[in-house]
């Protein structure tokens, strides 16, 4: 990934979690207008008709999501098959947006409206800049709340940190009780929309800017810009824009810059209007409720110690990344150098379920980084490598 997506460092300032609202029924700062439209009855699985639904909306701040080299490349251009299945199956949306923290959340009611009060200011952690200067986005989920706990609960793609039993998308799970007591089954939530769904969609995005903001940042170019509009004011502001192309979004990121948005299709709002959502179906929409993890998004790399699932889509792929891969030699780049048949990673997709995942294999390397310096582990010597290793090994041919 070092070769294709810039690394980001981003201040996190540390301050208390919540600066208002500390008293119960505080002011709200500011109000968020909502508007669901569309038939909730025609989108429900038949397995919930029996259910009243609980439809609700929550404030969702994003995370700082970098999709993995691998996934950027290969769900978005076909060039290899194997890796295209790996992809398709394993990662989530390129350019979608990545949950990072909940916050307020509230009943729709009957005729499809709702207002959210915001007693609280975003905590620093889903903010980027510095303190003159930074800024944070959220989306408007709604979600239908099966289990009645009041909130959206965020899931966990396999391999990951453990979510909640069932997840949203509509497992089921056991809750934990005591010896002898009869197991009740937790109903996970289902996802329906979604203000801010992905870059490459029309998006309305609910803004917080400190201090001034400033065009210049390059943390601001990556963190879901909006390249060809207008900055956000100070405060809270709804933002739209029209989306870029999948494609242009890879050939901007390979370079370092920002895919340029179509200026006529950008907006500035106060919060007085209205964000308007319409409802769909929950497998269009489910990753808004799947953190990414780190820097590698959905992607974990871990040592062959043991087999993987041959029954999930899988690919020999390259360690190393180039945007030499996409056609575009960066400055001091010789693309006739590079090898991508130097193939010592096992790609798999992770078993079907409410978020996508993928697991890379790596003969030798990190689980934060598979070029690190100083790895891990290494089974790339005769007396390790396992003899079910499907891939080339790393040596120059």
């Amino acid at each position: 990934m070092k070769s294709l997506l810039p690394l980001l460092a981003f201040c996190l300032v540390g301050c208390q979690d919540k600066v208002l609202g500390l008293l119960d029924n505080a002011t709200p700062l500011v109000n968020i207008h909502v508007k669901v439209t569309g038939d909730l009855q025609a989108l429900r699985p038949p397995g919930t008709l029996a259910e009243t639904p609980h439809l609700r909306v929550a404030v969702v701040w994003g995370a700082t999501y970098l999709p993995d080299a691998f996934c950027a490349i290969y769900q978005t251009l076909p060039l290899d098959p194997s890796a295209t299945a790996v992809a398709q199956a394993g990662c989530r949306d390129d350019f979608g947006f990545a949950p990072s923290l909940v916050g307020e959340s509230v009943a729709v009611s009957a005729d499809g409206t709702a207002t959210i009060p915001l007693i609280n200011l975003p905590n620093a952690a889903v903010l980027i800049g510095e303190v003159t200067s930074r800024i944070g986005y959220a989306s408007i989920i709604v979600f239908d709340d099966r289990n009645e706990s009041g909130t959206l609960e965020l899931h966990r793609a396999p391999g990951t940190a453990v979510g909640v039993p069932g997840g949203p998308g509509g497992g089921t799970g056991p809750a934990v009780g005591a010896p002898g007591d009869v197991t009740p089954v937790i109903k996970g939530d289902f996802v329906y929309g979604a203000s801010f769904v992905s870059m490459t969609q029309p998006d309305q995005r609910i803004a917080y800017l400190e201090g001034t903001f400033d065009a210049n940042n390059a943390l601001y170019g990556l963190f879901y810009p909006r390249a060809g509009c207008g900055g956000p004011p100070t405060g809270f502001s709804v933002l739209s824009a029209g989306g870029f192309s999948a494609v242009d979004g890879l050939k901007a990121m390979a370079t370092g810059s920002a895919p340029a948005e179509d200026p006529t299709t950008c907006g500035t709002a106060t919060l007085d209007s209205t964000v308007t959502i319409p409802l769909q179906a929950t497998e269009t929409v489910r990753d808004v409720v799947c953190p990414g993890g780190g820097t590698s998004g959905t992607v974990r790399y871990v040592a062959p110690a043991a087999q993987p699932d041959w029954q999930q889509p899988w690919a020999c792929m390259p360690v190393v990344y180039s945007a030499c891969l996409v056609g575009i030699a960066l400055p001091g780049q010789d693309c006739s150098t590079f090898n991508a048949k130097a193939r010592p990673s096992l790609a798999i997709a992770a078993p079907p379920g409410d978020c996508k995942g993928t697991t890379h294999f790596l003969l030798k390397g990190c689980a934060t980084d598979p070029n690190c310096a100083t790895p891990q582990w290494d089974y790339t010597t005769p007396a390790k490598l396992p003899v079910w290793w499907p891939c080339d090994t790393g040596a120059t041919p």
